[in-house]
């Protein structure tokens, strides 16, 4: 069991690391203390991505947070707007090879959840609610497939029990990388979203290196769970955008049908990132799933 003592300031921890495997996995906390009594979030990232992908105020219980991000005008709120959550434990995990965390990146979704699974062991948490978003879906889906004891609860964001990536996507990433992760970044996020978010998500995703995003987006294109999605037995909560131009919205509904304990909040005016741009709406609808699930 784990219990973090608040920064006087900060009230959050970043960067800490732990030994699974041999390997160092790098994660974060917003300061609040493991309890069994509660559920403990730990959210797992998406191709490309680290645990920076996540809002910064589900990250961080600290009033620094609350002046970042846009305009209200934009309805795009990054960095502001978790204060719903801030009665739980979250902790955000970097995937092997991604962020700060040590190996390798993986081509399977299989071997990322194995890490996700040993970091809950390592650290002894329990009533855990794993959280996914995009390719982070397949690896906290593949997780509570493999080894669902420690895990109470999941959310599913943006994301889904199968993710086809096509060829020619593929071969961009490996002979047009550059050009190929700018139409990826583009498509993140909804129309109305101002470029800068754009800007840093190309530039995230550049510096995870060419092998990291191509390992990621295989592994996603083998991606394919939907016979097996039944078997879930834990409460789920999916959250998706109709907008979403990177994962079709009847992959999603496809996967909702089938968990026997699922239920599904469609999302407007917002993309991929819509956990960034929808900050606040979606982390009530997860305190409030959270409440209703104890």
């Amino acid at each position: 069991m784990i219990v973090v003592t608040p920064h006087p300031r900060f009230e959050t921890y970043a960067n800490q690391k732990v030994s699974i495997g041999g390997q160092k996995i790098c994660f974060s906390t917003n300061g609040i203390a493991v309890t069994p009594e509660r559920p403990t979030l730990v959210l797992v990232h998406g191709a490309g991505g680290s645990k920076l992908d996540w809002p910064q105020s589900w990250r961080s219980v600290a009033e620094a947070t609350a002046p970042f991000g846009l305009p209200s005008s934009t309805a795009v709120l990054p960095g502001q707007g978790g204060q719903a959550l801030h009665a739980h434990p979250v902790i955000a995990i970097d995937l092997p090879g991604h962020g700060g965390s040590g190996g390798l990146s993986l081509p399977d979704i299989t071997g990322h959840s194995r890490a996700v699974t040993g970091f809950l062991q390592a650290l002894n948490l329990e009533n855990v609610c794993l959280v996914g978003h995009s390719m982070g879906v397949g690896v906290v889906l593949s997780a509570a497939l493999q080894s669902s004891e420690r895990i109470s609860s999941l959310c599913l964001i943006a994301g889904a029990a199968r993710m086809p990536v096509t060829p020619e996507l593929l071969k961009g990433l490996q002979n047009q990388t550059e050009d190929t992760v700018a139409a990826i970044a583009r498509s993140c996020w909804h129309k109305s979203t101002p470029e800068h978010f754009v800007k840093t998500t190309q530039q995230r995703m550049m510096s995870a290196g060419g092998n990291v995003l191509l390992n990621d987006f295989t592994a996603c294109s083998k991606l394919d769970l939907s016979a097996k999605l039944a078997a879930l037995q834990v409460p789920t909560l999916i959250l998706a955008s109709q907008e979403d131009r990177l994962v079709k919205t009847a992959e999603i509904n496809a996967m909702a049908q089938a968990i026997p304990k699922a239920q599904l909040q469609i999302f407007h005016e917002c993309g991929h990132f819509l956990h960034v741009e929808r900050a606040s709406v979606a982390a009530a609808a997860l305190a409030g799933f959270l409440a209703n699930a104890a």
